[in-house]
């Protein structure tokens, strides 16, 4: 995905192949610093940034990519150049070569998926810029795809039952946050201003 999308100059660059003790690491994959932040909560950026994000999606759609993973803020970057910067492509969908490509489920699926991402983009637009995007959140919630309202019937209860299950198997108290499950987005969540290290289980 970087490599196909390097030419955008909103999607880091890929640094070579990775490498520990002369041994080549085919699935290790590293690219250049983005120097900027993660999107924060109630942040006002500039305004060309959502533009600017969404003829990158664009981009990538045209090129049978669906980016999928849109609904998480901190894959946005803010580059201190005040452009926008996509991160993370590890659950990206692209069109697979061959006969596949012209498939009506791979293609179906692709367009679900870059529902989603249109979808994702209108919602971050109209919380950080609301005089710009010309729809609402309420508004949103009527032309939410139907495979992220069913996503969200499975996972919060699929997700309610395993952390009971932790606290029965005593793997967690089931107060306040684990420490022993971490991602790294949750480290720059900011919470009303201050950066706190979130645990996700």
């Amino acid at each position: 995905m970087l490599r196909r999308l390097e030419g955008t100059g909103h999607v880091p660059c890929l640094s070579g192949t990775i490498s520990t003790s002369g041994r080549s690491l085919p699935h290790a994959v590293a690219h250049a610093y983005v120097p900027g932040h993660p999107l924060s909560p109630r942040e006002r950026v500039a305004d060309d940034f959502f533009p600017a994000l969404q003829a990158l999606l664009r981009k990538m759609h045209a090129e049978g990519i669906a980016y999928v993973d849109l609904h998480k803020r901190e894959n946005i970057i803010v580059g201190d150049d005040g452009c926008p910067y996509l991160i993370d492509f590890q659950i990206s969908f692209a069109l697979p070569h061959g006969w596949l490509r012209r498939s009506r489920l791979c293609r179906g699926i692709l367009r679900m998926f870059q529902e989603g991402d249109d979808y994702h983009l209108l919602k971050h637009w109209a919380i950080h810029r609301a005089d710009q995007c010309g729809v609402t959140l309420k508004e949103l919630g009527h032309r939410r795809p139907w495979w992220i309202r069913a996503h969200r019937s499975i996972a919060v209860p699929f997700r309610t039952l395993r952390r009971m299950l932790l606290v029965v198997l005593r793997i967690r108290t089931g107060q306040g946050m684990v420490d022993s499950e971490c991602f790294a987005e949750d480290a720059v969540r900011n919470d009303g201003g201050a950066i706190r290290p979130r645990a996700a289980a």
